[in-house]
């Protein structure tokens, strides 16, 4: 049976077509509300994996991003400290080794989901699919983070029980983290500043998971803005990339707070050094302008309120990365495999779970930070492995001279100066993983393809 040509045009429900290579990443990205009221949001990641990884075996040669060698590094030793698996660091509850198992495959899970989307949209023909088509994919992404951000505000107490919650047998489905993957809610409610408040999660698992997601797709918001070829276009960008600091600062997401701070000076200094003086100036002014309207409307009370106090978790938190640091010591190279269980809590070790409080203690070390559950499952030596692939690729993007590889590899510069910040105050999960690698992807892809296009050799070997 002949499959018909994809439907001619730039429109981006073409890309939904089996015969248009962007086609995996599509139909996930495209219709994600539904996935996520179906509850396969989170999960539906690996399923998109699997196609794309068929597409490489496919293939006869690879395209590998600057810096691979350093993750290949991380792989193995992600594969190493399996190793450790039985073995149980002082302080920590003591657990046989098969009882890790679990979450440790599916840690590779996510690890290989994001290997795979990287080396997948990298290797996308450079005429079908050029790099600008696959960061408006993400920019479209973007969107919908956004459009969840304000379902939280506006319906905080949204949930409803997916389909895939009610296929799961009870013993799984019961489980507090499955929970978070597989049943959609707009918000958690948190008592953060002492208000009950909501912060927008739709539609991720988690209110980081979201500011996460967020810092790394809002630059891409901007890059279609400036890319759009029509104004209507380039307004409705412009006009999601502002919406988005009303979710961002109701989130009380420090740690966004940070990541935006860091993503605009960032792009200010690109600017000045590339010699676009007046887009700089311009970029300036409009953050004055945000700060401005930020201060005098009920977000600057938010996050005044927000920063002047100290809330519970801030407690935790530090906890949780001196034990973690105190747990990599005594296996400094090969980690433990995976996270460890804290004995008791921060303040007893007496306090632990219990059938009367099940969420009592026993704290998950290295959870509040990617860096923190390196160092705890690999080690020293592994969390090295990890920076070092960040920092190179970081390195290459802002090094570029190429006066047309201008937005792209920006973003993905940028995207890489949040990755090493958001290591240290989130846990890396499936979408946000898979998200990162792709902001990888763009900018690499925008370096390879510019090479591709201007040598004819190379564009029928990547035929």
């Amino acid at each position: 049976m002949t499959v018909a040509a994809p439907p001619a045009g730039d429109g981006l429900l073409r890309a939904l077509h089996p015969r248009d290579p962007l086609w995996p990443l599509a139909c996930l990205v495209l219709p994600l509300p539904v996935w996520w009221l179906l509850g396969l949001a989170n999960l539906g990641w690996f399923l998109a994996a699997v196609p794309m990884a068929v597409s490489l075996v496919r293939r006869r040669r690879l395209r590998v991003p600057p810096g691979f060698g350093w993750w290949l590094a991380f792989l193995l030793w992600l594969v190493l400290s399996t190793a450790m698996l039985g073995q149980d660091p002082t302080g920590t509850v003591a657990e046989p080794a098969s009882s890790r198992l679990l979450p440790v495959a599916f840690r590779f899970a996510e690890y290989g989901s994001a290997t795979v989307m990287l080396l997948w949209a990298l290797n996308l023909d450079p005429v079908r699919v050029p790099a600008a088509r696959l960061a408006r994919m993400l920019a479209v992404l973007c969107g919908w983070t956004v459009a969840g951000g304000l379902l939280g505000l506006v319906a905080p107490t949204f949930e409803l029980t997916s389909v895939v919650e009610t296929l799961l047998p009870a013993g799984i489905a019961d489980n507090s983290y499955v929970q978070a993957l597989v049943h959609p809610a707009a918000a958690q409610v948190q008592d953060v500043i002492g208000t009950g408040n909501a912060r927008p999660s739709a539609p991720f698992a988690y209110t980081n998971t979201w500011g996460n997601a967020l810092g790394l797709l809002l630059p891409f918001a901007a890059a279609a803005a400036l890319l759009a070829r029509r104004p209507a276009a380039r307004w409705g960008w412009t006009a999601l990339a502002v919406v988005a600091l009303v979710p961002a600062v109701q989130s009380l997401n420090r740690g966004l707070w940070v990541a935006l701070a860091l993503g605009l000076a960032l792009v200010v200094v690109l600017l000045f050094r590339s010699g676009h003086t007046f887009p700089a100036m311009a970029a300036v002014t409009v953050a004055a302008i945000g700060l401005v309207v930020v201060a005098v409307s009920p977000l600057g009370a938010t996050f005044t309120e927000r920063q002047s106090g100290e809330a519970p978790s801030d407690e935790i938190r530090s906890f949780s990365i001196a034990r973690s640091v105190e747990v990599a010591r005594e296996s400094p190279v090969l980690g433990f495999g995976g996270t460890r269980a804290q004995a008791g809590s921060s303040d007893s070790i007496a306090v632990g779970k219990s059938e009367r409080c099940p969420n009592c203690g026993n704290l998950a070390l290295g959870t509040n930070g990617q860096l923190w559950f390196a160092l705890v499952g690999q080690g020293f030596v592994g969390a090295f492995f990890y920076v070092m692939f960040h920092v190179s690729l970081l390195r290459r993007f802002l090094r570029r001279t190429e006066p047309g590889d201008g937005v792209l590899v920006a973003c993905g510069a940028v995207g890489m100066a949040l990755a090493l910040w958001f290591c240290l105050v989130y846990d890396r999960t499936g979408p946000t993983g898979c998200i990162e690698f792709l902001v990888i992807a763009v900018a690499a892809k925008q370096l390879a393809d510019r090479v591709v296009r201007t040598d004819p050799v190379r564009q029928r070997v990547s035929a």
